[in-house]
């Protein structure tokens, strides 16, 4: 092929490929998968030295498996082969994720590109992020969500990224970012990555938590699952919905999502499907028998030594009464008795959530990062 000049153009070196989803993480047509999976620890270890963040090859089959609420697409950047010989997993060099949802926000679309830090700055990454964007627009969407992680928040006085919250700095050269402002997208929030290195301290997790169940009183009761029992699905639908409303936003056009048990029920068998268990931990208003706060710890088959701090809420109309302290201290006890080979724990919470951060904080979690949550609309 000469290109309209007559000159013959470089020989092309990666092509890009759309995944189709595979019955199983061990199956031949999960190739791709495992290449993803490969490329996204680089990216991990390479970012913040290690890769707990990374996703797990069963959560990538498991998560393009599972449709019902979200239509989903996969790309990956392979190289091209001089055999001509059908590509494997490790000739993946990039990947684009992208989902977008079927029932409500269905203006929205979430994209997320990674490319191999060997395999940088060749055209990988803007190519990948224009065929996601390029099938979101095909699909009406017209207001594109993405992320970047980043190691660290700037420094006091050092030259930052603002978000339009104004809450939270990004050092200036930030990769991720620029390459998003490059594309049109702007910083809309940043979010803190917090680490929580264990063992705790018992007897001040325990003064916490007494604390916590004063100020709350008889009216509010624990209760601690492995997963959710049924006839309490309802119940953690209404929290859900109300993460959708009630936590800080910033000015990202995301509207309502709304829950209800048979979506809580679709969630957990993803997550298992996935590998994936939760540890949850609810504060029940026993006058009303509603549940008025919640958090969870996702955990994953295989990987002990790590675990991720989920959604902790407390509705609007139950604050005041230091529930979220209660259940986050009370789930975290449970969580060292049940699971002593647990390490450490993994959360993120949007800058401007102060009163979140500074329960984190009073718990012992320390900042170990920060991801910018970024924006472009049509």
């Amino acid at each position: 092929m000469t290109s309209p000049t007559g000159y013959a153009p470089e020989p092309t070196t990666w092509r890009i490929l759309d995944v189709a989803p595979a019955p199983a993480a061990d199956h031949p047509d999960a190739w791709a998968f495992h290449g993803i999976a490969a490329v996204d620890r680089a990216i991990e270890t390479a970012n913040l030295g290690y890769d707990d963040l990374a996703r797990t090859e069963q959560q990538l089959v498991s998560g393009m498996l599972h449709q019902e609420y979200a239509e989903k697409r996969r790309f990956v950047a392979v190289l091209d082969r001089a055999d001509d010989a059908a590509p494997t997993a490790a000739d993946v060099v990039g990947f684009g994720l992208l989902a977008m949802n079927r029932e409500q926000n269905t203006h929205t679309a979430d994209l997320y590109v990674g490319v191999h830090p060997d395999h940088r700055r060749r055209g990988i990454g803007s190519a990948l992020a224009e065929q996601a964007e390029r099938v979101a627009a095909d699909a009406g969407r017209t207001t594109f969500f993405g992320w970047s992680l980043s190691a660290r928040e700037a420094a006091e006085g050092e030259e930052a990224l603002v978000p339009a919250t104004g809450a939270g700095r990004l050092p200036a050269d930030a990769a991720g970012v620029q390459f998003g402002l490059g594309r049109g997208y702007t910083l809309e929030q940043v979010e803190r990555v917090s680490r929580l290195d264990l063992p705790v301290d018992p007897e001040a997790l325990a003064a916490f938590e007494a604390e916590a169940r004063e100020k709350a009183g008889a009216d509010y009761v624990t209760h601690t699952w492995s997963g959710i029992p049924e006839e309490w699905y309802e119940g953690y639908a209404r929290l859900m919905t109300r993460m959708s409303t009630d936590v800080p936003q910033g000015d990202l056009d995301f509207g309502e999502e709304t829950w209800d048990a048979e979506r809580v029920r679709v969630y957990l068998r993803d997550r298992a499907d996935s590998g994936q268990r939760l540890l949850t931990t609810v504060a029940v208003h026993a006058p009303s028998g509603e549940i008025a706060a919640g958090t969870s710890f996702l955990l994953q088959d295989g990987l002990p030594a790590f675990v991720f701090q989920e959604e902790t809420i407390a509705l609007k109309e139950h604050r005041g009464h230091r529930l979220g302290m209660l259940v986050k201290a009370v789930n975290l006890r449970e969580l060292v008795t049940r699971y002593p080979d647990t390490e450490r724990v993994h959360t993120f919470n949007a800058e401007e959530n102060a009163h979140m951060l500074g329960i984190n904080v009073a718990l012992g979690f320390r900042p170990s990062g920060a991801e910018a949550a970024l924006q472009k609309r049509l």
